[in-house]
């Protein structure tokens, strides 16, 4: 492609097709901007205009819900996008060979036609698309500001404040002896020798919850779903009404959904015999509780192209409703759940999420917006049961969390070195070792390095596996059949290869290709002892995007089955009950996949060059805390370490509280 100025002062066509080619904008973006076009008959929507819608669009696509009309404050926000996308074309040009004759567009080219179309925006002559009837676009003034949004997105950010200052979320004192009388209710009904020791902010949980609706933060281990458990706990115990109401557990993934089902019965094996005993129902209701994703709760009909549960039919009332993983919950979702609770306020309500782990897919950082306003319904969790104040790997999150400087003290790899032995340890690694590598020489050392890994933590994997019958069911399997698919299942979660991206030599395919080569020593695309994800739902098995398994086989026919753990229990699908691009290789996933799981061993590569837009502390913080006290390596150079530090996504949310 051209690099030409007249890219960008020349036609809007031209102008599509350099972000385009970049890989800056979608195909859809093109229609909405022809349709924005079309609404807009007189005056036309100059070429600056034009061009700035577009930019508006493609920074919608990474989420932001606004921009702001003020040219400066604008092209900074999209230099930073321009300049991420021309490394990522760069790597792009170098992975096919192919050597450029002139360097891509600097994004300073951008400026002047963004002050022109910022200008002729916000002179309020586009009335059939940017106004306060019925338009699409709207301007909205904030801290000295005009901002240029949807009208979609005003929306929703308008339900999100009204519900939060209609009194749903209410801000309550606590009593001087609340917390230690919680810490007493917990200890007096825990099962003798029980690991869970609450400290002061886990006990606030249960002292406030019980009275008000709550927003509970903290990284992974903070006990989020264990603590969410114990204040059921004690809402029965505090009034007999909440055992006659329905608990409603959701979060906006179906795998997320499961293992907050599967939180309650941890809960349960924490509570002593004699306690559940002397209060059957309380465990029986902790024991059905079911779980849904949020789009399954509001009940989404494609054909009304919208929620069953609305403003107009609200959820049911005297409900529990459990929230969890709100960071991945987008602005437009979030929206429709709050409109969605009886209005009544007849109902309790408890978010939970992380707001340092990588936001939602969509639209905006809701969770992250509003809890930077200081109100006493969120509660924080710090101390983490995953590590104590000498972890290595803990003390690494923490650091990187608050941003602080830290050395990447990487060495090279040795192919003879033993690594990930001893608990806790952290391993820095540096392929380049200060040196430029060709694409070759790079794919070498990316796997020497994979292979060493796969010896140590995928390969056992194939003889348990053949050990595994899938014939037997579960009533019919004997104990040491049981024992076998338990430790199949808990050898293939012991490690995990962790990549910001998909594509290249740092890649999760080919990472993937490198595993799968070394154990099957075949082309094969299955085989038994291959981990799968799915990536995309499975609604008529109850399977879900981002759900797990392992290939095994059957004695009586050959046949390849997939074994799941849903909920405490093996199940089994036969592979050829599922289209072949539904499920791909997991021994490598991305970062993004991974967020909301843990593992023991973690092996993450990060991008190799500064600038990359997956190069953030958000990816690197959501990486580093997916692992589960043993071994934490990271693949990088002092170079792309410090960026991923010191680069934190800006989401512009918007909401006020």
């Amino acid at each position: 492609m051209t690099t030409e100025n007249a890219n960008v002062n020349g036609t809007v066509a031209e102008f599509f097709m350099l972000l385009r080619e970049l890989r800056g904008i979608s195909p859809i973006a093109e229609k909405m901007h022809g349709l924005l076009c079309a609404l807009q008959q007189k005056p036309h929507l100059s070429g600056g205009a034009q061009k700035v819608l577009y930019i508006y669009l493609s920074l919608l696509e990474d989420g932001n819900t606004r921009i702001p009309l003020d040219a400066r404050l604008l092209h900074a926000k999209w230099a930073q996008k321009w300049e991420g996308l021309v490394v990522q074309a760069e790597s792009r040009d170098a992975l096919k060979g192919y050597k450029r004759t002139e360097p891509y567009l600097d994004a300073g080219a951008f400026l002047p036609v963004i002050r022109e179309g910022v200008e002729d925006i916000a002179s309020g002559k586009y009335t059939r698309i940017i106004g306060n009837d019925a338009t699409p676009l709207r301007l909205q003034e904030a801290h000295g500001c005009t901002y240029l949004i949807s009208a979609k997105h005003l929306e929703d950010k308008g339900h999100i404040e009204n519900i939060f200052v209609s009194g749903f979320f209410k801000e309550a004192p606590l009593g001087s002896f609340a917390v230690q009388q919680a810490k007493d209710f917990v200890h007096g009904i825990l099962r003798e020798g029980s690991p869970i020791h609450f400290d002061d902010r886990q006990a606030e949980v249960i002292a406030r919850g019980t009275a008000q609706n709550l927003i509970i933060t903290g990284g992974p281990g903070t006990g989020k779903t264990t603590v969410i458990g114990f204040l059921l706990w004690k809402l029965f115990e505090s009034d007999a009404k909440y055992l006659n109401w329905d608990i409603y557990m959701a979060a906006p993934s179906g795998k997320a959904a499961d293992r907050l089902a599967e939180s309650m019965e941890d809960t349960l094996r924490e509570i002593s015999e004699p306690e559940r005993s002397k209060n059957p129902r309380f465990a029986d209701k902790l024991a059905k509780t079911s779980s849904y994703t949020l789009h399954r709760l509001l009940k989404y009909s494609a054909q009304k192209g919208g929620f069953t549960f609305n403003s107009s039919n609200p959820l049911p009332e005297e409900s529990i409703y459990i929230i969890d993983e709100a960071s991945m919950i987008d602005i437009s979702l979030f929206a429709a759940f709050l409109q969605a609770l009886p209005p009544s306020g007849n109902f309790k309500l408890f978010i939970l999420g992380d707001p340092n782990q990588l936001p939602s897919v969509d639209a905006g950082a809701v969770l992250g917006n509003i809890l930077e306003f200081d109100r006493n319904f969120v509660v924080k969790l710090v101390r983490s049961n995953r590590f104590n104040d000498e972890s290595r790997i803990g003390v690494l999150a923490g650091k990187i969390q608050r941003g602080e400087s830290i050395p990447f003290d990487a060495a090279a790899f040795d192919t003879r070195g033993h690594y990930w032995e001893a608990g806790d340890s952290v391993h820095l690694i540096d392929l380049n070792c200060g040196q430029s590598l060709t694409r070759r020489e790079e794919l070498r050392a990316v796997e020497g390095l994979i292979r060493k890994w796969t010896q140590k933590f995928f390969a056992p994997l194939l003889n348990l596996a053949t050990a595994v019958n899938p014939d037997v069911p579960a009533k019919s399997a004997t104990p040491e059949q049981l024992e076998t698919r338990e430790k199949l299942w808990d050898t293939a979660n012991q490690a995990r290869i962790l990549s910001a991206e998909r594509r290249g030599n740092r890649g999760i395919e080919t990472l993937n290709q490198i595993v799968s080569e070394t154990l099957s020593h075949s082309t094969e695309s299955r085989f038994v002892g291959q981990v799968l994800i799915f990536n995309r739902n499975q609604n008529e098995f109850k399977l879900y995007n981002g759900d797990t398994g392992i290939v095994v086989q059957s004695e009586r026919h050959g046949q390849l089955f997939l074994m799941l753990k849903k909920q405490s229990q093996f199940v089994f699908y036969p592979l050829s009950h599922f289209s072949e691009d539904c499920l791909e290789s997991a021994f490598a996933i991305t970062i993004h996949k991974s967020q909301g799981s843990g593992y023991p061993n973690i092996m993450m590569f990060l991008p190799t060059r500064k600038g990359h837009p997956l190069l953030n502390r958000q990816i690197l913080y959501t990486g580093v805390t997916r692992t589960k006290k043993q071994s934490l390596t990271i693949v990088a150079t002092p170079e792309t370490f410090k960026a991923a530090c010191e680069t934190v996504i800006e989401r512009d949310t918007g909401i006020e509280l």
